[in-house]
């Protein structure tokens, strides 16, 4: 519990006398003191058990989530180890680590599906090669958010091995998946994914239209310029229905970007528009910052 010093009043000498009655002093001994000590050591417990919280290491993590008999623990422990994995991956590549959490992964595939999720977001996030047979296997799980966990993963460590396993993902039935397979290859860069994408450009779903053309222009392929064209105009994004307005300012930004890798002459003056009259002060920022990359 926190106190706030600013709350305390020094006493006047008449409110010091008035102390001294009976009744007051009983009411400060037997109840506002005590209440004060409960709130320091309250306070010293839950402190105390942030740090010792903290101080787990991930291999203690995966030990959890390895050996434990709770599932919500197991899962909250697969959670914890992808928040912290980050900053840990570079010492943890040079032992053991990574072939402990392999065999985990593998064998989460009847677990609970929060922990095989974490874990592959974990296994993403350490970056290694070693990763991605696992993964790939991973792409195979009858859920399909276990896929597309997955396939942030395979996009988080870039390996264009697995490339011709996540562009199959780019035919699937469900629209989260294929979304999210055109926004991996965008971030993997490999150009033999060049055509699937450009297929791509013409699904029935937005998103994965517009993620195939995002990645194309992380390519230099302006394919999909018409496509981000569209995105630039504030009139075209009014008109989306079940997007709240920051959701749309970020995906014009995106788009805005897009078109600034592409240099794409026919974007310069909708981007100058932007720059100077967009009401979200984030894509006006955004804009100027590409006009630059127009200059090079």
């Amino acid at each position: 519990m926190e106190t706030k010093s600013s709350s305390i009043q020094v006493p006047s000498a008449e409110e010091l006398i008035e102390i001294k009655r009976p009744t007051s002093l009983l009411i400060a001994q037997f109840f506002l003191f005590p209440l004060i000590i409960i709130a320091i050591c309250v306070g010293i417990f839950l402190l105390f058990g942030y740090l010792t919280y903290e101080q787990k290491t991930a291999s203690e993590y995966l030990n959890d989530v390895k050996a434990g008999s709770d599932i919500c623990r197991r899962w909250q422990s697969a959670y914890e180890l992808s928040t912290i994995i980050s900053s840990q991956k570079e010492k943890l590549r040079r032992t053991d680590f990574v072939n402990d959490l392999i065999k985990v992964y593998q064998s989460s595939r009847h677990d609970d599906p929060r922990v095989r999720r974490y874990l592959a977001l974990t296994i993403g996030h350490l970056g290694d090669l070693r990763g991605v047979p696992a993964l790939v296997e991973g792409l195979s799980d009858a859920q399909v958010e276990n896929q597309v966990y997955t396939l942030w993963a395979l996009g988080s460590i870039g390996d264009k091995a697995a490339v011709p396993h996540i562009l199959k993902k780019l035919d699937s039935q469900d629209p989260a998946l294929r979304r999210t397979a055109a926004y991996v290859l965008g971030a993997i860069k490999d150009p033999t994914a060049t055509h699937d994408l450009q297929i791509a450009l013409n699904d029935s779903n937005d998103d994965v239209r517009w993620n195939a053309a995002m990645a194309l222009a992380q390519m230099n392929d302006a394919s999909g310029a018409d496509v981000l064209m569209n995105l630039i105009d504030r009139n075209y994004l009014d008109k989306l229905q079940g997007m709240t307005p920051e959701q749309k300012g970020e995906l014009l930004i995106n788009a805005v970007k897009c078109l600034g890798i592409l240099k794409f002459q026919a974007a310069h003056d909708k981007i100058m528009a932007l720059s100077q009259n967009d009401a979200d002060l984030a894509v006006r920022d955004a804009s100027l910052e590409v006009l630059k990359r127009f200059k090079m």
